[in-house]
């Protein structure tokens, strides 16, 4: 008796495995493209992840000010490896310090009205907003209207401190106001803000004429 598999074995030539359906190729082979080429892997089945925490729930209600952030906040207590989440809250007229880091973040605006000042440019929001802050470039948020302020920041910064890259400055703290002051109204952008990709080179930074290390 031939089974439906045997008939699809028989058809494509291909090789049964344990996951219930042929293939015209063998995993195995070390010339398999699978394994010498760009689409490449450690295992042959990919097995998920352990996780110890699925979901936090509300951590909106549980937010506290520390010495970092001088408002109430919290990081959401998830098990992520590469982005972090955090809930922050601002009352009437408070705002953050300004500051820039390595990471990148964007901003949802979860409740309120107010606006961001980023590398000197003001940008209004309101609920239900996204704001991006690129790498860098100081910022600060301001709650401009008459309740409270809450907003969630998605950063890849724990990727960063994984590499051992992140790195947070404080306007006043870590470099004078007027060294700030001086650097936002320069209006210069690291080179690296520029990047191309194509098929035969890969990926290249900077304006055209830009020497990478590469070069």
């Amino acid at each position: 008796m031939t089974t439906h598999h045997d008939a699809s074995e028989q058809a494509t030539g291909g090789e049964r495995h344990g996951h219930g359906h042929g293939h015209g190729h063998d995993d195995h082979d070390p010339a398999n493209p699978r394994r010498t080429g760009k689409l490449h892997y450690h295992e042959d089945e990919v097995r998920p992840l352990a996780a110890k925490a699925i979901i936090h729930k509300q951590p909106h209600l549980d937010l506290y000010a520390d010495g970092d952030r001088q408002h109430p906040a919290r990081d959401v207590d998830l098990p992520l490896r590469t982005i972090q989440l955090h809930i922050s809250e601002l009352a009437p007229g408070q705002q953050t310090r300004l500051h820039k880091h390595h990471n990148e973040a964007a901003i949802y605006i979860m409740k309120g009205v107010g606006h961001s000042e980023v590398q000197g440019v003001k940008y209004p929001w309101e609920q239900g907003d996204f704001l991006f802050i690129p790498t860098m470039q100081w910022h600060t948020h301001v709650n401009s209207g008459d309740e409270p302020v809450l907003y969630m920041g998605i950063t890849n910064k724990r990727m960063l401190d994984w590499l051992g890259l992140d790195r947070k400055i404080e306007a006043g703290k870590h470099v004078p106001m007027e060294e700030v002051e001086k650097e936002i109204a320069s209006g210069s952008f690291s080179p690296y803000s520029h990047y191309s990709i194509d098929p035969e080179t890969g990926v290249r930074f900077g304006p055209p004429g830009f020497i990478t290390h590469g070069d």
